[in-house]
């Protein structure tokens, strides 16, 4: 769902926890089967089947696991972002570590940094086996909602 075709800015509301799921139809998260199994601006998990984010040789790609470090630090900044705001992301650091070909991946993020302006989170991401496949941050900046 596109917020400017579906919904509003104005209804993108960080405090609207209800209406998560239903705004985070037809994105990314969607596209890859993302699922996000804790939510909250001091612990975030989201997890993503490998089938369908592989690339020609067999492997994770690694704009997928990208894509799930940066959702993952997105859906945590979204808790911790002031009244009115939203986070948009601005720098994303991403490092490769292991292979991976079959399963799901998991991303957990946690805070570096939370001020009134922007945040940082780390995100470390693991094969179903708990081995760390990929590690990453994402600064985010917050801005208000039109």
């Amino acid at each position: 769902m596109s917020h400017s075709s579906a919904a509003s800015q104005a209804d993108f509301s960080p405090s609207a926890e209800s209406s998560w799921d239903e705004q985070e139809r037809g994105t990314l998260m969607e596209t890859l089967h993302m699922r996000v199994l804790e939510r909250s601006a001091e612990r975030t998990v989201v997890t993503m089947p490998v089938d369908g984010a592989l690339q020609v040789v067999g492997i994770v790609h690694g704009g997928a696991s990208a894509a799930l470090i940066e959702t993952a630090a997105s859906v945590a900044a979204r808790e911790a972002a002031p009244q009115g705001h939203v986070p948009v992301g601005m720098e994303l650091h991403v490092n490769h570590i292991k292979a991976v070909r079959e399963g799901s991946i998991t991303a957990t993020a946690s805070p570096v940094h939370c001020g009134a302006r922007s945040a940082l989170y780390r995100v470390d991401v693991h094969d179903g086996a708990g081995n760390l496949m990929a590690t990453g941050t994402l600064r985010s900046m917050f801005t208000m909602v039109n």
